[in-house]
């Protein structure tokens, strides 16, 4: 598959993410992470953790804080419980992503729907991460690519079907080594996906020859 302005020389890895699935991989300092909605209205919850301290891992809060908005897009910057700076966005085709709503959980499914035992982003990053000897207590919550959760003027918020179209794509690349986690999110009972887990990929590549190579991986198949 072809990779719009990426030179397939420069390309390190890249892996398709089923409905319901998640990954983690490690990224050197200097690789671009292309997250590419497939067939258009699929979120991505997205963390990462710096690799050399797993403590100092992604903050919703402070990347909030420090970029001065809810809305990010190319420009900004995703930072750490210690104020890292851990990513920058370098390119951005959809525009509309989410860093206020978290990851969907086994509890919160069962509190809003009625539901147990479902398909869901913390037990998606919880088995990504467990060759890294993460568990879930200390997995922060997300970045949410291509999620559309608008936040009205009186402070209310709701979500709803994401503005992605089939081939949007979100470029973060790494200020930092890291620790990378991606849920395929399978929420299914709101509009988060349009109602319907679809594929996505997920694409490291560099922007000069550095001869740091492909990440190191561990995948999450889906579940049904």
């Amino acid at each position: 598959m072809e990779h719009p302005g990426i030179s397939p020389s420069l390309l390190a890895w890249e892996e398709t993410i089923p409905p319901r699935g998640g990954t983690a991989f490690t990224i050197k300092a200097g690789q671009i992470c292309r997250i590419v909605d497939l067939e258009g209205q699929q979120v991505a919850d997205f963390i990462c953790f710096n690799l050399n301290d797993y403590v100092d891992k992604l903050s919703p809060e402070n990347t909030q804080l420090l970029n001065g908005t809810l809305f990010l897009t190319k420009g900004h910057h995703l930072y750490s419980t210690k104020a890292t700076q851990l990513m920058t966005i370098t390119a951005d085709t959809c525009g509309v992503h989410d860093i206020i709503s978290g990851s969907c959980s086994e509890y919160t499914n069962s509190f809003r729907y009625g539901v147990r035992g479902t398909p869901n982003c913390r037990n998606n990053f919880e088995r990504a991460l467990r060759p890294y000897g993460i568990p879930l207590t200390e997995i922060p919550y997300s970045f949410n690519v291509f999620m559309n959760t608008p936040v009205a003027q009186d402070g209310r918020t709701g979500i709803q079907e994401p503005k992605s179209k089939p081939g949007d794509y979100l470029d973060l690349r790494a200020d930092i080594d890291l620790l990378i986690a991606i849920s395929n999110c399978p929420q299914e009972r709101n509009p988060c996906n349009a109602f319907k887990p679809t594929t996505l990929q997920v694409v490291v590549y560099e922007v000069e020859p550095t001869g740091k190579g492909a990440p190191v991986q561990s995948s999450v198949k889906a579940r049904s």
